[in-house]
């Protein structure tokens, strides 16, 4: 009997076998110029009804984990001392609304049983420079850090203070509001960069900051600086939450913004990655999805796969490279792809709107979440 219960006792003390992590079934709520929402258009209280009713939705449809935009053109949807109100909800930038968006998502999320990241575009300032902007904006606070590309306006992370801002936005986020975690996409440096020298100065930057090390390798050690800034900043507030990333589908696109993923995944960070794999499963070259998506095994970190619901609209399903996103059945090859290769835990909608259409929805929870 002794025996038996010495036996029973260093059972109990073993270490559970690891258990499965649940799927991770996102979707992105995009509020740059209003896409998913808000509306300007509707009165603040209607606003604050559809942002609740859609994480409801989401989570009735089967999703556990909303990320929520924040940030997209270094204004803010929540009370910021270091970033204008969003335009979107009253028509002009800094305008302060009544309630206080990511306040409102937090607590619908977790009411309904949800996660929620707190999601923010890093280096963009704006799509269009023409923009109005609110006198406290950053590219009148530091305009020495804004760079203006073809019209659209970046942050310069050659600055090292650019790091350090984006983690003071972290902070705020972080010690003010219960979020699970922070996100940020692929907003890097402009696209053609690299073979266009003539888009961006930053030739001074370089001789202050470089180094030694080539223009290049220098880049692409500024957006490894913001990448890893964001983790320790995350992490530093609140050890539990996390930090991801989504980078393009293929590893090759997002270097050329100076992001490689690898790196960051040999140095221990981030958390998670999202890559957008936007792409169907029978294009025949190396974007096809389960392709693209192999690309990503190597990295040996947590790893959701972004999908592209807004490729079911009929102004891309209509085109020859993108017809197989006319059927819905398309995203089931996609989910059983992730499903069955070993090393993604799930996947992220782009975005909110298109899957809480009636037909998606319906498909999504009746289909693809079936249990």
């Amino acid at each position: 009997m002794k025996l038996r219960c010495i036996l029973l006792l260093s059972l109990l003390c073993l270490p559970l076998a690891a258990q499965p992590a649940a799927e991770m079934r996102g979707a992105w709520i995009a509020t740059v110029g209003g896409i998913d929402w808000p509306a300007q258009e509707e009165n603040c209280f209607t606003q604050r009804a559809n942002l609740i009713d859609m994480i409801r939705d989401l989570g009735d449809m089967g999703c556990n984990t909303v990320f929520f935009q924040v940030v997209s053109e270094m204004d803010a949807m929540y009370s910021s001392e270091l970033l204008p109100w969003s335009r979107e909800l009253t028509g002009t930038e800094g305008g302060e609304p009544i309630f206080d968006p990511l306040s409102v998502a937090v607590m619908a999320a977790h009411e309904y049983g949800m996660k929620i990241h707190a999601w923010i575009n890093p280096l963009r300032v704006s799509r269009s420079d023409t923009t109005t902007r609110a006198a406290d904006c950053i590219k009148f606070v530091h305009p020495e850090w804004v760079r203006n590309v073809n019209g659209k306006e970046y942050l310069d992370p050659g600055y090292p203070e650019v790091a350090e801002f984006l983690s003071g936005i972290a902070f705020e986020i972080l010690t003010r509001y219960d979020v699970d975690g922070l996100h940020i996409d692929d907003y890097f440096y402009p696209d053609g960069l690299q073979n266009d020298d003539s888009l961006w100065d930053d030739s001074e930057l370089y001789r202050q900051y470089g180094g030694g090390k080539t223009v290049q390798e220098w880049r692409y050690g500024n957006i490894d600086r913001i990448v890893r800034t964001l983790y320790d900043t995350v992490h530093a507030i609140k050890p539990d939450a996390l930090f991801g990333v989504s980078p393009s589908g293929l590893i090759a696109n997002t270097s050329r913004l100076y992001a490689d993923p690898r790196r960051w995944a040999a140095g221990g960070y981030p958390d998670y990655l999202i890559p957008q794999i936007y792409w169907s499963t029978d294009r025949g070259d190396n974007a096809a999805f389960a392709s693209a998506l192999g690309e990503w095994k190597s990295l040996g970190i947590p790893l959701y796969v972004g999908l592209a619901a807004y490729k079911h609209d009929p102004a891309y399903s209509r085109r020859k490279k993108d017809s197989a996103y006319k059927n819905l059945s398309e995203f089931a090859k996609e989910l059983e792809i992730c499903r069955n290769c070993g090393y993604a835990n799930g996947h992220v909608w782009f975005r909110a709107r298109y899957i809480l259409q009636e037909d998606f929805f319906k498909y999504i929870s009746e289909t693809l979440y079936a249990e």
